[in-house]
């Protein structure tokens, strides 16, 4: 059971991963493939290697501009 102490850490993992997406889209590097994305990841196991991991893809997925 997720406590909401749980529920909040996980919410801040999430967020390191948007940072560190965003951060990686500033510095103009072409777009992580998956390989590099999890060598980014600071986290060695679920549930944070995954928040973070979404995180990162929500904030690829938003930045993302249509061609």
């Amino acid at each position: 059971m997720m406590t909401d102490n749980d529920a909040f850490r996980l919410s801040r993992v999430e967020a390191h991963g948007w940072n560190a997406a965003q951060r990686v889209l500033s510095d103009g590097a072409r777009l992580p493939d998956a390989a590099r994305i999890a060598k980014l990841n600071p986290h060695a196991a679920d549930p944070e290697r995954a928040r973070w991991l979404a995180g990162f893809e929500n904030a690829l997925s938003t930045t993302r501009k249509p061609k």
